[in-house]
């Protein structure tokens, strides 16, 4: 089952989501994202907690 991801639903005012087959697959392009747009070369401990809860199966 596809996972997605956006950043909105961290409370970031950002359009970006993503969509990918694997959880593995979606935390590669985020961190990707995350690198350009929000100029993070390295993602917190804290910031990561909320991307993790905010990984939705494509159905939800």
């Amino acid at each position: 089952m596809a996972k997605t991801f956006a950043c909105r639903d961290i409370g970031l005012e950002c359009d970006f989501t993503a969509k990918a087959d694997s959880e593995d697959e979606l935390m590669q392009k985020v961190a990707e994202h995350a690198k350009t747009a929000h100029n993070m070369e390295h993602i917190d401990e804290e910031t990561m907690a909320k991307i993790e809860a905010a990984v939705k199966d494509e159905s939800d």
